[in-house]
């Protein structure tokens, strides 16, 4: 999207666009994406943002950063990013990837990770 609206900058000053994928989904329908492509149970869990704001502070997250993370993620409690626009294949001609598209193409990515052992 950002190179088509580069290339014709003009059209698109004081546009608002919805970078969406092809369905409107809530967090646990996305678990459920990520559980087919992945061929193992992924969860969502709820986590008071209270204490994930303390987990990714003390990660060495900044404290800007935190509170950018935590904005959206109260955002997402809400539902407010449970949308669906049609903005991206309007402007580019291409049908947006779905969630389980994303995660079978990236599934590198989310691979486990062992756990370390304390008595290494």
């Amino acid at each position: 999207m950002i190179a088509e609206i580069l290339s014709e900058p003009a059209e698109h000053i004081g546009q608002t666009y919805h970078l969406t994928g092809p369905v409107s989904q809530d967090m646990d329908a996305v678990a459920r994406e990520f559980s087919a492509a992945l061929g193992r149970t992924i969860s969502y869990v709820n986590v008071p943002l209270e204490v994930m704001k303390g987990q990714l502070a003390a990660f060495g997250m900044p404290q800007h950063v935190v509170a950018h993370v935590a904005t959206m993620a109260g955002l997402h409690q809400d539902n407010r990013y449970d949308r669906f626009s049609n903005d991206v294949e309007r402007l580019t001609g291409i049908r947006p990837m779905s969630v389980r598209e994303f995660v079978q193409k990236n599934a590198h990515t989310f691979a486990p990770v062992a756990p370390s052992s304390a008595a290494e």
